[in-house]
């Protein structure tokens, strides 16, 4: 696993390659199976038009970040042995991913977090066995203070987006549906890091070029999409959004030139048009359904992403916060 260019240990920013993808697979069938492809008629009957919905809110974990932490730490696993000791910084999914993975492996694993982090992520991660740290007021603090720790305690980095095997394991996703579904023409995905989307792209691309990627952001956390617009990538003066998950001022280098490359459109939603598929989902495709997990549904919802014959929306990740799926349900 080579580092190249890497700043941080165990960090493979390689080019993807589309074997990448079928070596991901096989490691993932190891611990769990695909998740469902649903078809919900009461939905349908809101959209006026079918729709399938890709649920990796009923994935381990509760979200799409299980498929590559496993991928990655399984092949951390595979190439330091018995040495290996696992380190990341999160403040959700990615943290509960990577120490339910570490877990299943029986690795040592840290997972750093903002110290205000709410109570429920942190006991999950504490409940899957990990070491937990609580250290600095944001992210970006401590995501500073994960990578010093990893140099100085030599601890391997799992990146939650910009690497070779993260990217890999997301992409994993366009390899079941094509046996779900083999005549899907368009899937619907979240984009925030960006690793989800250059997974699903570059691998869909590859295996069948004319299915139509097309991203959602927030309008309040919109970075590629003002990255497109731009023409380079950019960084937002700010960003805000009940899609915490995938909200981020600047894109990640890696990423951006695939998302450029295999991603057809980029579309923004509304917080209303967000809230509004927040509860639509749960009534009526009986999904509970975080933020940034429903943005491919406000897509379809509020008419900025058209229905095609076959067209898959990615439901990302299930891990909502009790109070706000309240005050969607109520609003």
């Amino acid at each position: 696993m080579g580092e190249g260019n890497n700043t941080m240990l165990g960090q493979d920013l390689s080019p993807v390659q589309i074997s990448d993808f079928f070596a991901a697979e096989r490691r993932l069938r190891q611990s769990f199976p695909p998740s469902p492809l649903l078809s919900m008629a009461p939905l349908d009957q809101q959209l006026g038009a079918p729709v399938y919905l890709k649920a990796e809110s009923l994935l381990p974990s509760g979200a799409y970040k299980i498929r590559g932490a496993t991928n990655k730490i399984m092949a951390l696993s595979q190439e330091v042995g018995a040495s290996l000791r696992i380190i990341t910084a999160s403040s959700g999914n990615h943290g509960m991913a990577c120490a339910l993975s570490a877990k299943r492996l029986a690795i040592p694993a840290t997972i750093v977090v903002p110290e205000p982090t709410p109570e429920i992520k942190k006991s999950s991660i504490r409940a899957m066995g990990a070491d937990l740290l609580e250290i600095g007021a944001t992210y970006d603090e401590t995501f500073a203070a994960t990578v010093a720790l990893a140099e100085e305690k030599r601890m391997y980095y799992v990146h939650p987006t910009s690497d070779r095997y993260t990217v890999a394991g997301q992409g994993t996703i366009s390899l079941e549906l094509l046996r779900q579904l083999p005549d899907v023409d368009q899937i619907v995905v979240p984009i925030g890091g960006g690793g989800l989307i250059t997974g699903i792209s570059y691998a869909m691309k590859h295996l069948k070029p004319g299915v139509r990627i097309v991203g959602v952001m927030p309008e309040g956390s919109a970075v590629y999409a003002a990255s497109r617009a731009a023409g380079k990538l950019v960084t937002l003066d700010s960003c805000a959004s009940i899609a915490d998950a995938v909200v981020r001022k600047t894109g990640e280098p890696y990423l951006y030139p695939y998302i450029e490359k295999y991603v057809d459109d980029i579309v923004t939603v509304s917080e209303d048009e967000l809230r509004k598929a927040i509860k639509l989902a749960c009534l009526y495709a009986k999904l509970t359904l975080e933020g940034a997990a429903s943005l491919a549904l406000a897509a379809v919802t509020s008419g900025k992403c058209a229905l095609t014959e076959q067209t898959v929306l990615l439901c990302s990740g299930g891990n909502i916060d009790g109070s706000v799926l309240l005050s969607c349900l109520q609003g």
